[in-house]
């Protein structure tokens, strides 16, 4: 799970909040995901089923011959105001207009097709922002953790890996059953039936039910692509209360992943362009490093410079400093100039704006240069000279928990799923809930 982890869902962690598995029925869940992956944003949504699909919980039957509409439409109420609700429609004819509109199955090999992307489960159809389809898929739990398998891990990998996903995968879709979780990263990557593989089919169908607790208590696993040769602590990451089951340990099937990363310190030479007039030069005038300047800018335009044209014109400081028991750093110093195309100082030029982070969370720089750019905070190496600035290092993301790097060499080298998920989650124990 290439994921971030929100203070809201760590505070889950740390009080406990979790399902029982003794205490619960002897029923398979559904999980609850908003579809923004591919979703989001949009005002209408085609839909085509396959399968018995009825609306609104009615006889209402939608046919499988024909491609449907959700869209938002504008009712205008008795007070003379307007309202947005969603409404579903067979051509131009309005088949149902209201607040919340749904599209339920009760056979779980029926599929929805949306807007392109097809998903298995029933759907729910709300007015998201006041103007866009918001869409809700409710899949039951072992169709969701075959979706994902293949999505957080290629379905090509060997079985007994696939399972140890599998098992995760589950147990972190358990820990959060009862809640609406959405197919991004952000929780576990879901796309729906596109990437099925019968490899990854057979390794949840092979678990099925299976999750990890420990002390009896359902756990909030954590993954990532590869911990560079040495697992992190939920303590040293996320600054939460130390979990015995994410201890820092060696991992000595996980050692491949390297990388290497140059910054040049200036990105723009400003010396011959005429800054009172950047209309001349803006277009075909392009930074050294476009992934980290394209990076950034992203960055910029969430946190203030929405809209707005800019171009990065150096990266003088970049060093990180101070080491968890891991030898992940923890803290770094980070400082970029850039010039906003419509912000011009007293003198009619453009205006060199500078921002400057001291001390800062390793992980907040990251976030800000890329973690394609940087793609974990355990570095071997930092060098700098007059013209650039090198750091390099291993793994892929947090290093708390599973890699999925290590669990795919455990698996290969001929270690058992339940092996490699003692590893990686020690002194828990597997449970089968339903």
């Amino acid at each position: 799970m290439k994921k971030l982890l929100s203070l809201f869902v760590i505070a889950f962690i740390l009080l406990g909040f979790t399902p029982n598995p003794s205490a619960a029925a002897e029923q398979e869940p559904q999980m609850q995901i908003k579809l923004v992956n591919y979703l989001a944003n949009k005002t209408s949504i085609p839909v085509k089923v396959t399968g018995t699909y009825y609306l609104n919980g009615t006889t209402t039957k939608l046919s499988t011959a024909k491609t449907y509409t959700v869209k938002v439409t504008t009712v205008k109420q008795s007070d003379g105001s307007t309202k947005p609700y969603i409404s579903l429609y067979d051509g131009t004819t309005k088949l149902s207009t209201k607040d919340n509109l749904s599209i339920k199955t009760s056979n779980r090999n029926d599929t929805a097709t949306l807007d392109s992307h097809t998903y298995l489960g029933s759907f729910s159809f709300a007015v998201d922002g006041g103007k866009y389809v918001g869409v809700t898929n409710s899949i039951y739990m072992e169709d969701y953790i075959k979706c994902v398998v293949p999505a957080e891990m290629s379905g090509s990998w060997n079985i007994e890996a696939l399972k140890a996903q599998a098992v995760a995968a589950r147990t972190y879709a358990y820990y959060r059953v009862g809640k609406v979780i959405n197919d991004t990263t952000s929780y576990q990557y879901y796309v729906g039936t596109a990437k099925l593989y019968p490899n990854s089919t057979a390794a949840t169908q092979e678990t099925a039910g299976q999750i990890l607790t420990y002390n009896g208590k359902v756990i909030d696993t954590l993954f990532s692509a590869s911990d560079g040769g040495m697992t992190e602590s939920n303590y040293n990451e996320f600054g939460t209360t130390p979990l015995p089951y994410f201890p820092v340990q060696k991992d000595t099937y996980d050692t491949l992943i390297v990388w290497s990363t140059t910054v040049h310190k200036q990105e723009i030479n400003t010396t011959s362009l005429d800054l009172k007039n950047p209309a001349v030069w803006w277009d075909q005038t392009n930074e050294a490093d476009p992934t980290i300047s394209t990076n950034i800018k992203a960055w910029l335009s969430k946190n203030g410079y929405a809209n707005k044209q800019i171009k990065i014109v150096s990266v003088p400081i970049l060093k990180f400093y101070d080491n968890t028991t891991s030898g992940r750093v923890i803290r770094g110093d980070f400082q970029f100039t850039f010039y906003v195309k419509d912000q011009k100082d007293a003198t009619g030029k453009l205006q060199l704006q500078t921002k400057t982070y001291t001390s800062a969370i390793a992980d907040t720089i990251r976030s800000i240069i890329g973690t394609n750019v940087m793609p974990s905070t355990l570095l071997s190496k930092q060098s700098v000279t007059s013209t650039a600035i090198t750091i390099a290092g291993s793994g892929k993301g947090h290093g708390v928990g599973m890699s999925q790097e290590g669990a795919h060499n455990r698996a290969r080298a001929g270690i058992k799923y339940n092996s490699i998920l003692a590893f990686y989650y020690p002194k828990t124990v597997l449970t089968k809930p339903y």
